[in-house]
């Protein structure tokens, strides 16, 4: 790292590094990179920025915006200065991310989890005004399926201090295997709120708390899934179709091939035709698939595997979120062909 951000950062860092880890994982947000760091919560959160709201004026003689005030990045020691991060409203409400992870840790608390036993995760943005934080639930919320490739229970936290993105917190399984997420449907306990004067903070700690309660009612569906079989053809026909019409033709064809091959691949930008019919070039297997998928639950490890690869975070969380749904709809095809329903 060579950049004046990237050094200060180091700076805040400072002796605590000795207790946490720097992860090799980079992603970006809003074009800066994210940093992930792994450690004891109460590391974690010693090298979390603070921020408060200033006064937005072009100098300290000068008069104040009425409409609008900074964000300003705190100093955590004495090597760095104040510094602005953002512009937001007057009735914009400042949420710190260290106050998000303890709301989350409170409400896994309240739900009988062994804090101790809980794994941290944070990435923060060069300046800290975003964070994602992961907080992976101990070994006996892990979900084992037929394909014998773990899943982790986690809670995600997503917050921004600048006004450019919600406050999202949400309850999602992770496959060791590849590193795909996903979120079953029945603790999908979602907080996305504005920043405003109405926003409730222990609605976090409800919402994770109910969320914990219900991870036993994914893992019913999960197995539901494992056990429902699904035909080439439905597979086809349901790509073309139903993932189209909402991730796109190319995340279609990537879905159909991982379905059929266990392959990825990168469709040929000018390929007509229907997703499961362009032209494509294969790329390596991807970790863990089925080949092919024979169940809603391979197919979702499709699915997974698609939309965990988008770079954005905010897309990525959308996608992901989706896949409850695209199964859904692929079980009501069976159902259908099948003249029996049944519930995903």
């Amino acid at each position: 790292m060579h950049s004046e951000t990237s050094e200060l950062r180091e700076h805040s860092l400072g002796s605590d590094m000795a207790e946490i880890r720097i992860l090799d994982e980079m992603a970006r947000w809003r074009t800066r990179k994210v940093q992930y760091l792994a450690g004891a919560w109460t590391q974690l959160e010693r090298v979390i920025p603070k921020f408060e709201l200033s006064d937005f004026h072009d100098g300290p003689n000068e008069p104040a915006n009425p409409f609008l005030r900074s964000v300003v990045r705190l100093p955590i020691n004495k090597a760095e200065r104040r510094i602005p991060v953002g512009v937001v409203s007057n009735n914009y409400m400042l949420v710190q991310h260290a106050e998000v992870g303890n709301r989350c840790l409170s409400g896994m608390a309240k739900a009988g989890v062994d804090l101790s036993q809980v794994r941290c995760e944070m990435g923060l943005s060069e300046l800290g005004e975003w964070m994602h934080l992961r907080l992976r639930f101990p070994d006996g919320y892990c979900f084992q399926p037929k394909d014998n490739h773990k899943l982790d229970l986690r809670v995600e936290a997503f917050n921004s201090v600048d006004r450019s993105s919600r406050l999202i917190v949400l309850l999602s399984w992770l496959r060791l295997v590849c590193l795909n997420k996903m979120v079953v449907r029945e603790s999908l306990v979602e907080v996305r709120d504005l920043h405003n004067s109405t926003l409730d903070l222990s609605k976090i700690e409800e919402a994770v708390g109910e969320g914990t309660r219900k991870a036993k009612e994914d893992k019913a569906r999960l197995t539901v899934w494992g056990n429902r079989e699904v035909h080439s053809e439905e597979l086809r026909e349901w790509a073309d179709d139903i993932v189209a019409d909402l991730w796109g033709k190319n995340a279609a064809c990537r879905v159909f091939h991982i379905c059929a091959s266990s392959y990825d691949v990168e469709p040929e930008p000018f390929s007509k035709g229907r997703p499961s019919e362009k032209a494509a070039q294969r790329l390596d297997p991807v970790p863990g698939a089925a080949s092919p998928a024979i169940n809603l639950y391979d197919v979702c490890q499709a699915l997974s595997w698609v939309a965990t690869k988008r770079n954005n975070p905010e897309e990525r969380i959308d996608r992901q979120a989706q896949i409850p749904d695209l199964i859904k709809k692929l079980n009501s095809r069976r159902a259908a062909a099948s003249r029996h329903p049944f519930p995903a």
